[in-house]
């Protein structure tokens, strides 16, 4: 797969969604609700950031990045083909060797939903130990339709 470096604006990204995550995290609701801050950033600059939503039906839970997405993104009035970049960020766990929050790759769900929305979304992921950027469909290289 083809990565290339985080550009500062892409650093300045991750810190976005690492403060959304902090401040959403909820240690107290589902054993650590909204483990999970997503930031999109737009074409024209802009942040929108989404929190993972769990539930006890495991159906109704929902990830950062549609949240970011749709009811951040594209219900402030942008269009699909406007958002440019997305990075999902998972707030440190006892159970994991972390202590701040880390970027983490999209679940398989959502790498589908970001391809739908454009394959050449920028989606920081870590490679080797390292924050990258790959294209949306880069993750999905067997896709047929």
């Amino acid at each position: 797969m083809d990565s290339s470096p985080l550009t500062a604006t892409d650093t300045t990204l991750i810190e976005h969604a690492s403060e959304i995550n902090e401040r959403a995290f909820d240690p107290d609701f589902f054993d650590g609700a909204h483990i999970v801050a997503a930031a999109i950033r737009t074409t024209n600059g802009d942040m929108f950031s989404g929190v993972s939503l769990p539930a006890n039906t495991g159906r109704a839970s929902t990830c950062g990045e549609p949240v970011a997405i749709e009811q951040s993104a594209i219900a402030a009035g942008n269009r699909y083909d406007q958002i440019e970049t997305c990075v999902a960020v998972e707030h440190p766990m006892p159970y994991k060797e972390i202590d701040e929050p880390s970027v983490i790759p999209p679940c398989g769900t959502c790498r589908e939903l970001l391809a739908d929305y454009g394959e050449d979304i920028r989606i920081i992921v870590p490679v080797d130990g390292e924050n990258r950027v790959v294209r949306a469909i880069d993750l999905l290289p067997t896709r047929t339709w």
